[in-house]
């Protein structure tokens, strides 16, 4: 295929995305649901000669030479340069493109409600970033309002929950509304859980509390180190078997060996067999369906390289055959982070 058919190819994928995500019908005449239109976007893919297509689903832009600069990443020596520093899309996208990625998910790394538009303005009208995990508090008096007003763009899938505040997932009242709010628009809640930063068990009471919020746990749900302690082990085949609604983003793989405080450089493992316990737990206890990649780029820099993050998901994915390696490198994006409103035919 020439390059001009490749990128026109590259092209359509990327509206089927964006399509697949607004939860709108693909075909002409009859409506196509989110599982037909993911394989129809691989079909074309493979048509076109992709035969490893990716969707990285976490990545941050943030610009610390704006006015009034960013709450986060920290200025050195709070952070490292390599963190510190202007992150856009111009960057990731070349280097993401280089690396066989076909479309990113931007997911908001800082806890002002101004910055979710920051966000979508940066991204414009480019499809290669069809979808934008934002954060809003959940609780707060003016969640509503504010969801509903970014919910108007359609890349706006969902937001990152519990992790700068409130501090705790307490489900009172006003984190029950919000949270059931967010169900019912179909959108999706990310939420990290390592440490005392939302423990397993808060997790299951949030899940079982609203069945119907499909959530996912970022960055392989706090593992760390080489060998699985038996009561990680033992709650992440809990959350599995307890909760149906729950996802684990197969992402930011050299957090497992991360030093310090995550804002520094560190050198992690290159070596699958480094990763390959937790990454078993996993996929043993979430299965194929509920396992999405993402880079976490570009934290993802201070341990280790893109490229490097890439290969050590490939190489993992690999024995399990190309249905289970497309599903988690690319499909099951498309199926979790989607606008599909209840009642709906998919």
């Amino acid at each position: 295929m020439s390059r001009r058919g490749t990128h026109l190819v590259l092209q359509s994928i990327g509206a089927i995305a964006c399509l697949v995500l607004q939860g709108a019908p693909i075909a002409s005449g009859a409506g196509v649901g989110a599982v037909q239109a993911a394989d129809a976007a691989l079909q074309a893919l493979q048509a076109a000669g992709h035969s490893h297509p990716i969707i990285d689903t976490h990545i941050h832009f943030f610009q610390p030479s704006r006015p009034g600069g960013v709450p986060w990443p920290p200025p050195p020596p709070g952070s490292d340069p390599l963190l510190y520093r202007d992150v856009l899309p111009p960057e990731y996208k070349a280097m993401a493109t280089a690396n066989g990625i076909l479309a990113s998910g931007v997911v908001e790394a800082s806890p002002l409600v101004e910055d979710n538009q920051w966000v979508l303005n940066l991204l414009g009208h480019d499809s290669f970033f069809p979808f934008f995990v934002g954060q809003l508090e959940i609780g707060s008096a003016d969640f509503g309002s504010n969801l509903e007003r970014f919910s108007r763009d359609h890349r706006f899938v969902g937001i990152r929950g519990f992790l700068w505040s409130p501090p705790a997932i307490t489900l009172d009242a006003a984190q029950l509304r919000d949270l059931r709010d967010l169900a019912t628009r179909g959108m999706t809640l990310d939420i990290v859980s390592r440490g005392t930063t939302n423990p397993k068990d808060r997790v299951e009471a949030l899940c079982t509390a609203v069945p119907n919020l499909r959530i996912i746990i970022d960055h392989l749900a706090g593992a760390h180190g080489l060998t699985p302690t038996p009561e990680w082990e033992l709650a992440i085949r809990r959350l599995a078997d307890l909760c149906p609604n729950l996802y684990i983003k197969f992402s930011s793989f050299y957090d497992m060996y991360v030093i310090g405080d995550g804002n520094h450089r560190w050198t992690a493992p290159t070596d699958l067999a480094a990763y390959k316990p937790h990454f078993d737990v996993l996929m043993t206890a979430f299965g194929e369906d509920r396992l999405i990649w993402g880079s976490n780029w570009p934290v993802s820099d201070l341990g280790g390289s893109f490229s490097g993050e890439i290969a050590l998901a490939e190489q993992y994915l690999a024995p399990f055959g190309q249905v289970v390696r497309d599903k988690v490198m690319f499909k099951n994006s498309l199926l979790f982070y989607r606008r599909h409103v209840e009642g709906s035919d998919d």
